[in-house]
């Protein structure tokens, strides 16, 4: 990716306050695109982001850019890697600046490594306090006696990685194209077991994880709903959706049958705001999770012994696969680099 505008950056990631990077610069500075792409939105962002453009480069790559004046680009429009698509403005914010971020399966990730060559570091006028990097966290299972799986998404950019519960973790291998991940953990008495098949339309579904973490209990959390699409967005066979209400910190959860097999694994969840903004409509309980096939896929290139399932299932009440499912369910914390 190219530097969105020739400005200094004037505030860093957090991944808490700023999850993406601010740049400075005067007003009608050119406003370009990262990366080639689609434009996915251009107009009025919700509150606090001003005149707003998304662009899709990839069905889980997306780059915004807030707070513009003019606006160059149309929804629709295909856009080159430094095309000019929007004029430096201060539409909802205090000055004239840029906010840019990188959205990864619909989750903020700091822009810096997707930005090679270019320097974001603070400019020392415009330098903000100094604040701690903020601690991430997601939701992750057991798959085999040593190894657990969490979203590829969840432990990007971790300088390590720590499993609540678990004495010691290391992170293992990554595939950022399935949004999928191992860590290795000390040997565990339990994991869960995998469904041989995608899960049927119409289906319950039991998600386990730890969602918005300190601010509900500090325990597990479990949501039931159903499979109400066996496609994602624009069709993508790689996910299902679901009904049942997931949050920040519940991806990389496990998504498990009426009988406790894990059928999914949950990944991401329609932004409301942005699509209340091109839609005008606010969606509820759209929630995305990677297919079985997926899961399998990525377990089976990295020779991981996970148990799959065998004979015919045999449904449980939801407080059993619940019981079941806890036993095997973590939290994922991400410790990022301190600088």
């Amino acid at each position: 990716m190219v530097r969105p505008t020739p400005g200094p950056v004037i505030a860093a990631f957090d991944g808490n306050r700023n999850r993406g990077l601010d740049f400075g610069g005067s007003r009608g500075d050119p406003v370009v695109a990262a990366a080639a792409g689609r434009v996915a939105y251009a107009g009025p962002g919700p509150r606090g982001t001003g005149n707003l453009v998304i662009l899709k480069h990839s069905d889980t790559l997306l780059t915004t850019y807030a707070h513009n004046d003019r606006l160059l680009v149309r929804v629709g429009d295909s856009v080159l890697r430094g095309q000019r698509i929007a004029d430096l403005g201060s539409s909802e914010t205090d000055r004239v600046k840029l906010h840019f971020e990188v959205r990864l399966s619909g989750q903020a990730v700091d822009p810096s490594p997707y930005l090679r060559g270019v320097s974001t570091a603070v400019a020392a006028g415009d330098a903000v306090p100094a604040r701690p990097p903020a601690v991430r966290t997601g939701s992750g299972f057991a798959v085999s006696a040593t190894q657990v799986v969490t979203n590829a998404h969840v432990v990007n950019g971790c300088a390590r990685v720590e499993v609540v519960g678990r004495a010691s973790a290391r992170l293992g291998p990554v595939d950022t194209a399935a949004d999928l991940a191992l860590v290795d953990v000390d040997p565990q008495a339990d994991w869960l077991p995998l469904a041989a098949e995608r899960p049927r339309l119409g289906e319950t579904v039991v998600v386990v994880g730890f969602p918005l973490p300190g601010l509900l209990s500090q325990g597990h959390q479990v949501t039931t709903g159903s499979v109400t699409a066996l496609a994602g967005l624009r069709g993508d066979a790689r996910v299902f959706q679901i009904s049942a209400p997931v949050q920040s910190g519940n991806s990389g959860g496990p998504v498990l049958d009426a009988s406790g097999r894990v059928v999914g694994v949950v990944v991401s969840r329609l932004n409301a705001m942005r699509t209340a903004a091109i839609t005008g409509d606010i969606p509820q309980n759209i929630n995305f999770a990677l297919s079985p096939q997926t899961l399998r896929g990525f377990l089976d290139a990295q020779r991981v012994a996970y148990r799959q399932a065998p004979g015919a299932p045999v449904p449980l009440s939801v407080p059993d696969v619940a019981e079941v499912a806890v036993r095997s369910t973590v939290m994922v914390r991400c410790i990022p680099a301190s600088g």
